[in-house]
């Protein structure tokens, strides 16, 4: 039986180029897995930021619905503005007082989500408000857009901002 001859200094070549693949091969793959799991990541943190803004809009409905001055004032940001689709313009005190007088109080409102977007710890939502007034107030009921920008302050959403655009529906 014939013995082949092994050379080594080929096998030794062949072995360090598979070894030289790997590793670069190793190293392309490594920061898709990276952005994967940290894309992961977001995502489920941003699930649940949703989620958590979406509970806060309706928490900020029904608060609304029920001229609950208690309740806003938790939703509200400190440094709240609220501008009307006139360009009126209101602080958080002034809203607040609004609805403690009743100057300023709702029979009925609706809600639709057009959707919400994150910059961080911000979050701008879009809502479609179907509103009626009580009579005697100086507000308009009907159909507003509204631009709502939410922080998180102390780990809580809270309504920074409001922008009210009527709509011709």
């Amino acid at each position: 039986m014939k013995h082949k001859r092994i050379d080594m200094d080929k096998l030794k070549r062949s072995f360090d180029t598979k070894r030289i693949l790997l590793a670069v091969a190793m190293m392309l793959a490594l920061p898709a897995l990276i952005l994967c799991q940290t894309n992961g990541k977001n995502a489920n943190q941003k699930g649940g930021d949703e989620q958590a803004v979406r509970q806060t809009l309706d928490e900020l409905t029904a608060a609304l619905k029920n001229n609950n001055a208690a309740a806003l004032d938790r939703i509200y940001a400190d440094d709240y503005t609220f501008v009307g689709d006139d360009g009126m313009m209101m602080t958080k005190v002034e809203r607040l007082a609004a609805f403690k007088s009743g100057e300023l109080k709702y029979e009925s409102i609706s809600q639709e989500v057009v959707g919400i977007r994150f910059f961080g710890d911000t979050a701008v939502a879009i809502i479609r408000f179907t509103t009626k007034f009580a009579p005697g107030g100086k507000f308009s009921s009907g159909k507003v857009v509204t631009g709502l920008t939410f922080v998180k302050i102390k780990g809580r959403w809270q309504l920074v901002a409001a922008h009210n655009t009527r709509t011709g529906e």
